[in-house]
């Protein structure tokens, strides 16, 4: 038997949930329904489940300071969340590389967050929560978690010099001279720094965090140069993107001292 429990605050919602989830996989119990934090922390420490559905938007509290009343060593639960269609929140998620499931929830995205934790349930791995609530609760130092094989990898935005693509990979390169193969196309990342204005996508190949360029060449085409040396193709009609971010900032720090 799999334990799991219902945190959300709609006892309608609560209840088709738990349906749902009995007919997809029975193996797994709803051991009680929480309709706020507080009892919800109570119920785990006690029931010590195996899965949590956790709606984000609660009375009171946001789903996601449920983890602010654990050590992270106590999280051996698994999480799905739950959440209305919210922009920031889904970049949150997808950046973490956490499970969740839009409201209203659909059977077909619901079989599939609980496949994945079945699939992932015995590997035991540290889930990287504490990066969600980062992305979630912040807008300066956020993360993106990568799947490993062991385990994960969280890198610091602010870090990242540029993504290159390489069929359905990509390799994410760091400031510090290092790195990582991953197995997402460079299209997932684009989508995933939606609204992060440092990051441009310059050319089908790269995405670039544009605070490391130093400068532009348009010999035989147009060259961004990195701070750490890298020569970076440019498509033409990406140039005006680029110096636009650099006017607009320009700008910014002339109004700022003014």
């Amino acid at each position: 038997m799999i334990k799991a429990i219902i945190i959300e605050d709609e006892a309608k919602a609560a209840e088709l949930l738990s349906e749902m989830v009995h007919e997809i996989e029975p193996r797994i119990q709803i051991v009680d329904k929480c309709a706020d934090l507080p009892t919800a922390v109570k119920s785990i420490k006690k029931n010590m489940p195996d899965l949590v559905f956790l709606d984000v938007e609660l009375p009171i509290y946001n789903g996601l300071q449920l983890l602010n009343f654990f050590n992270p060593d106590e999280i051996k639960f698994r999480i799905i969340f739950t959440t209305a269609s919210h922009q920031h929140a889904i970049q949150a998620f997808n950046m973490s590389a956490v499970d969740y499931v839009l409201k209203p929830i659909q059977y077909d995205k619901l079989t599939n967050a609980i496949q994945k934790f079945l699939e992932n349930q015995s590997k035991g791995e540290q889930i990287p929560y504490g990066a969600l609530k980062d992305n979630y609760f912040s807008n300066g130092n956020k993360k993106i978690v990568v799947p490993l094989m062991n385990g994960f990898e969280i890198i610091k935005l602010k870090d990242i010099l540029y993504i290159k693509a390489e069929g359905s990979y990509a390799h994410i390169h760091q400031e510090n001279g290092s790195s990582l193969t991953v197995s997402h196309n460079l299209k997932y990342y684009e989508d995933i720094f939606c609204g992060e204005i440092n990051f441009i996508r310059v050319h089908r190949s790269y995405l670039v965090n544009i605070n490391f360029v130093k400068r532009i060449s348009r010999n035989d085409g147009a060259i961004l140069v990195m701070e750490n040396n890298s020569e970076l193709p440019v498509a033409l009609d990406k140039i005006d993107s680029i110096l636009n971010y650099f006017n607009f900032n320009k700008k910014n720090q002339g109004d700022l001292q003014s």
